[in-house]
Parts: structure tokens; sequence; C-alpha cells
């Protein structure tokens, strides 16, 4: 187990006072606050009294204040927020066998149940699930107390407490000095906390974020969710992809040349000759006989349909492909019921996908109709839909769908540390430009818009 406090290590206590502050400002027509920043604030909302003397507070305004919020704090106008990749850091731990998250809180009889609440609400989007025997509110008040009387309830329920996060080094000290914890790592949350002393323990790390891709290795990734390297549509990115152990490799095939060349382009080709020749480098044949020789699997988005639907399909099957290893993928109004047919009828066993973004709306509106528009889809063939990251309800959208059934790739996510949130959602795949320069990939892109990310070597001459 894990065990991490819940203000200053999760609920992101800087927001909540930022925003307290704001709203007595607002409520009282003055404007005291109106420079302040969340980051600023770095005291805990027990010293605000404190915090209050840098600013020219009237004392009986100040003690407006400090009585207001007492009342604020219980309501249901305090504004809660996590702090940014906690919630995506306990989940990824909770993916993980036998380990399991536990928290603990110092707060009054009446907040727990809406501290519980509000965690609940910060997880929903990923699914978090933690039994009400995980949440632990100690008796003690002070923190060396609480810490010391959270692990051992922890420890009386089975667990095996590993790592102890908390932002008050007293509480890291006291477990230092209990029995049976030079194997806890003990966490430092700098953030906000009543104490600024020094831990005194020495084997204490300190940090302000949370990252995924510090902390999630390649090898750690789950083997169910397919992963594909999108728009490899140039030379130089399908070497980076042969290179890799990544199955999928996505190109786009816009149109066919004078020679019958199916050529790999994500915009509208150019009608100059002389600058189309310039601009393309790699037909798909040629890349398909790469992808054969290195065991890999295609993946095809069709911007066209046209004559080169009919001359993908010819190119799929003189090079043996099996529909195992074809995915196939196009825009509705692209292909339309005519070709995703065509699709299925070259190769019923392979995936056919096609984007759905625009049916957000209609699925938390009208389900019914959100259903019946997928049937007919299904019906044409298609047996995976995706969906882009940059949705606003992206994950509420995903466990719906998986819900219904319903197997679901999304695309979109620009960097190692959005690629890693998406896969804790679990879809069935994931697209991505694999640009995650952390892992020693450097994918350019499908140079969509003429742009593609490039790397330059650089040599260092050593002393």
């Amino acid at each position: 187990m894990l065990v991490f406090d819940i203000d200053g290590c999760i609920n992101d206590m800087q927001y909540q006072l930022f925003r307290a502050l704001r709203t007595f400002d607002q409520l009282q027509g003055t404007h005291f606050f109106y420079r302040l920043k969340p980051d600023e604030i770095k005291i805990h909302e027990d010293l605000l009294s404190s915090f209050l003397e840098e600013y020219k507070l009237l004392p009986e305004q100040k003690d407006a204040f400090l009585s207001w919020y007492t009342g604020y704090r219980k309501s249901s106008r305090v504004q809660l927020r996590p702090m940014e990749g906690v919630i995506e850091t306990i989940c990824w731990f909770q993916m993980q066998p036998k380990t399991a998250v536990g928290l603990k809180n110092i707060c009054s009889q009446d907040m727990r149940q809406k501290t519980i609440q509000a965690i609940k609400k910060f997880g929903k989007d990923y699914r978090l699930k933690l039994p009400k025997e995980l949440f632990y509110f100690p008796k003690h008040s002070a923190p060396a107390e609480s810490a010391v009387e959270s692990l051992a309830y922890f420890r009386q329920l089975g667990y095996h407490v590993i790592c102890f996060a908390d932002s008050e080094t007293q509480s890291l000290d006291a477990i230092a000095n209990e029995k049976d914890t030079r194997d806890v790592l003990l966490l430092h949350a700098d953030t906000v906390y009543r104490s600024k002393d020094t831990p005194i323990t020495a084997a204490v790390e300190k940090g302000k974020s949370y990252e995924l891709r510090e902390l999630v290795r390649e090898k750690d990734l789950p083997p169910y969710i397919d992963l594909v390297w999108h728009g490899i549509n140039d030379r130089q990115n399908m070497q980076q992809f042969l290179a890799s152990p990544i199955q999928w490799g996505e190109v786009d095939v816009q149109t066919v040349s004078e020679d019958g060349s199916v050529l790999l382009q994500h915009d509208t080709l150019l009608t100059d000759e002389a600058l189309l020749v310039e601009k393309i480098d790699l037909p798909l044949n040629e890349l398909l006989g790469e992808f054969q020789q290195h065991d890999k699997r295609i993946k095809i988005d069709f911007k066209d349909k046209g004559n080169v639907l009919r001359k993908t399909i010819k190119q799929l099957k003189t090079q043996g492909f099996t529909d195992q290893h074809i995915w196939l993928n196009g825009d509705i109004d692209v292909l339309k019921e005519e070709g995703f047919k065509m699709l299925l009828e070259a190769f019923p066993n392979a995936i056919i996908q096609t984007t759905i973004d625009f049916i957000g709306p209609l699925v938390f509106s009208l389900p019914d109709q959100a259903k019946n528009i997928l049937t007919i889809l299904e019906s044409w063939g298609i047996n995976r839909f995706s969906i882009s990251w940059k949705l606003e309800r992206c994950s509420a959208l995903l466990q719906q769908l998986k819900k219904w059934g319903i197997e679901v790739n999304i695309y979109n996510a620009p960097d190692l540390e959005q690629f890693l949130k998406v896969m804790i959602l679990s879809p069935r795949s994931i697209t991505s430009d694999f640009n995650f320069p952390e892992w020693n990939y450097y994918g350019r892109g499908s140079g969509k818009n003429g742009l593609q990310s490039d790397y330059v070597e650089k040599q260092v001459k050593l002393e």
C-alpha cells in the first residue's frame, strides 16, 4: 500500500485557499487579493491569520474573513480541485497487481463525508474506486500522532505500507521513528503545510508535482491495449517505427500517381507535378514490403475514396497481408457506406474503423439515437470507433461506449504524459505520433498542414 495525505498531497489546498480569498473579495467588494496567484500561497489554512497580516486588512475585516471561512469550507460553495496528475498517479498504482492506495486526512467529523465525496468526484473521469475502509480519519489532530495512528490502522487491515506521502514534516519524522519502517519510502509534498521545518529524517524525497512519465516505464504498459504509430508517411518516420517494438503503423493514402503508385500524404496533394515529386518520397507498395519484412501490422487511413481504395486493396492482397494484420480507417463523409462495405468484402476479419467525435453530444442527450447511428455504422462493417482525446468529455464518452460493448480507439494524445493518462482509461487501442523523447521515440507526425517534428543530432566534445 501507498498512503497519501489528502490535504496537501491530493486536494490542491493552494487553489482552495486562493478561491476562498477571491470569493471573499467579491462578496465584500474589496480588492485585497486581486493580484494573488495560487502558487503564492505557502501556508496551511490553520495559519491563515498570519498570512493575512501581509495584506492591509482592518482588524474587523480580518476577523470577518476568518469567521466567514470557517463556514465556507464546510459549505457546498467551497471549490476543491485535485493537484495536477495526482488522480492519474493513484489510478496507475491501483492498476498494478496486489497494490492499493490508502488515504488519510485530519478533518472534523462533519467534513469527513464531504472529503470522501470530493475524492470520488475527482476520480470520476477515471472511474477511480476507493473502498470506504481505505479512507482513514485519525482521532489525533497533531501531524505526528495522526501519521502514526494512520500507519497502524492500515497495517491492521493487513497491508504492507511501502510509501507514505505527507505535506507535514513532523508526520514523516514520526513514521521514520516507528518500528519496521526502514523500507517505507517517505515523500514530502512541498505544497502547503503547518510547519516549514526541515525533516529530521534524512531519507525523505521532496517534490511539488506528479508526472506519470517520471513514474511509468515502457515495459510497464498493459499488453491488452493496441498501440498504433501514427502518420508514417515518409522514410525517416518509417525507420523510426520499424526500429521500435510497436506493432501497428498507420499511413495516410491520398491518391494514385500516373504510374499507378498509391502515394502517402496526409493533406490534399499539390497540383504542381514538380512539387508533388519533391514532396512525396514514400509509395505505399514500398512501405508494405518493409512492414512485411519486419513483421509489422498496417493501419491505413483513407483520405480519399475513388481509385485509391481499389488500388490499396489490390496492393494489400499482393503483398500477402492477412486480415489479422490489417486495420482500415476512414471518415464517414469520405468512404461513405459503399466504401466501408467494399473494405468489409475484401477483408472481412480486419479492423474497420471510423471517427465519431460528432456523436458525443448525442450520447449524453439522446442516447437511443446515438445507439441507432452506431448500429447503422456497424452494419456497414465498422467494428471500431475512434474519438479524440481533445474532446471535452472524452473520458465519459469512452466509458459509455464501452458500456455499450463498443471497441474504442483514442487518438490525439500529443505527448507521453497525455498518452499515459489515456492508457489509464483502458481503451481498446491508442493511436499516437510516438513523439516521446523520454523513451527515445522520435515520431515525426503525419505532416498535417505541412508540419512535422524534427530532431537534430548534437555532437558533444568531451574534454
